[in-house]
């Protein structure tokens, strides 16, 4: 008995010297801490850290009011002014951009002060500027092309739902000519469906919150412990309590391979999305194929959309963009075949709807992806359109988009021809 308990007393021992040599540690370079995980953190600690290591806070955003019932924490954005850091490890992205006075991203800061815009732009993070310059954002380069004003009210991890809620609250005070709604493939329908999700409970907060576990007695567990006091101050508490849940969840989905490679013109054969990230793309795309939701999710923001358009007597347009797996379709190689068809139809489904409700609505309908295809499979590996690691438009992606858009506003004779692409 005496032996048993001194082996419990020095295992107890290396364990406080473990904990209090990983506390340090942490708090010496929180830089270490897994962004998945830090989300998991206590607020006033994740607030901490998100401030010595340059990440937006809770603290630099304001919420807008929406009026569509929707879940009211997606309209967040950011305070006017503030410094958005890029912490994505790839050669030619933009490290740091600074918001405008609506907390948007436009160059120069006061651009919103114009009486009126041309062209107002809606989107997600494809059009807000994600690792490149808010000059290099399709938007702005929509406007260096034709000389239209226009104006950048896309902003990331939004939805069609919420793109309607941004145009009456920062476009339609503008009266703008022309509104370009830019649907974004992969994460889209992921959007609309939480919004009705949200809507439906009445409150985005009231929703039951998914747990990670197999077990009820682990959730239960798992919830206890988010609730003690050492969650409050420690470090490494936070660290193996938020990366067991991170790691739980992630068990789920392990099943999921969403890593593909893509072959370039010069030859050279690149790995894109290496970090298997994103995984409820598949996921979505797998409960469109078999019924369990669909693309009319979409229906009623489209509808709004329009009556808008005749309301307020804007032109309605509605750009396709596609996920890079789309635009990379014979150029590409996913780890996991079934995956890959999987997506494939996925991509198609979504198209052939935005085109039917186009005839079916009148908006006018731009589908980019023919154009972003044939131009990937011509361009060389350092002049690829999207970044490997987090899948986004590079500056060559979001130029092309602008000129697709700028040769689709050419028939409404406000355009002047444009200089071939060189």
């Amino acid at each position: 008995m005496t032996e048993a308990l001194r082996r419990t007393a020095s295992a107890g021992l290396w364990l406080l010297i473990f904990a209090a040599c990983l506390e340090l540690g942490l708090r010496a370079a929180p830089q270490a801490i897994p962004l998945s995980v830090l989300t998991r953190f206590d607020p006033a600690i994740r607030s901490e850290i998100a401030q010595r290591r340059d990440l937006a806070r809770a603290e630099d955003t304001r919420l807008v009011p929406r009026g569509d019932g929707g879940p009211p924490g997606r309209m967040w954005f950011f305070e006017p002014g503030t410094l958005v850091t890029s912490h994505f490890d790839e050669e030619g992205v933009t490290r740091q951009v600074a918001m405008d006075m609506n907390g948007l991203c436009n160059s120069p800061a006061d651009l919103y002060q114009a009486a009126r815009f041309d062209v107002l732009a809606l989107g997600d993070s494809f059009t807000w500027c994600t690792a490149v310059a808010a000059e290099e954002a399709w938007p702005a380069r929509l406007q260096a092309l034709t000389g239209l004003s226009t104006y950048n009210a896309g902003m990331s991890g939004r939805g069609l739902y919420e793109y309607v809620q941004i145009l009456e609250h920062f476009g339609l005070p503008k009266r703008p000519r022309v509104v370009v709604m830019a649907v974004y493939e992969g994460n889209d329908l992921r959007d609309a469906h939480r919004f009705h999700r949200a809507r439906a409970a009445g409150d985005e907060q009231a929703q039951p919150q998914v747990c990670a576990f197999e077990w009820e007695w682990a959730c239960g567990l798992h919830g206890a412990l988010d609730t003690t006091p050492l969650r409050r101050w420690s470090y490494a508490y936070n660290l193996l309590s938020g990366g067991v849940h991170v790691a739980s969840y992630a068990l789920r989905k392990s099943e999921i391979d969403f890593r593909y490679a893509v072959s370039f013109a010069d030859g050279k054969t690149l790995e894109f999305n290496s970090d298997n990230a994103d995984r409820d793309e598949v996921q979505y795309a797998r409960w469109l194929s078999d019924g369990q939701l669909g693309p009319e999710l979409f229906d009623e923001a489209l509808e709004a959309f329009m009556a808008r358009a005749r309301q307020h007597h804007f032109v309605p347009v509605v750009v396709y963009l596609p996920s890079a797996y789309t635009a990379f379709e014979s150029q590409s190689r996913f780890e996991d075949p079934a995956v890959e068809s999987l997506l494939r139809a996925y991509s198609s489904a979504l198209r052939h709807y935005f085109e039917r409700k186009a005839e079916e609505l009148g908006y006018r309908y731009v589908d980019t992806v023919p154009a972003i295809q044939q131009m990937s499979q011509q361009l060389p590996s350092e002049r690829r359109l999207y970044f490997r690691s987090n899948v986004h438009l590079t500056q060559q992606g979001h130029e092309l988009v602008a000129r697709l858009v700028a040769e689709d506003l050419q028939q409404l004779a406000v355009v002047p021809a444009l200089d071939p692409i060189p």
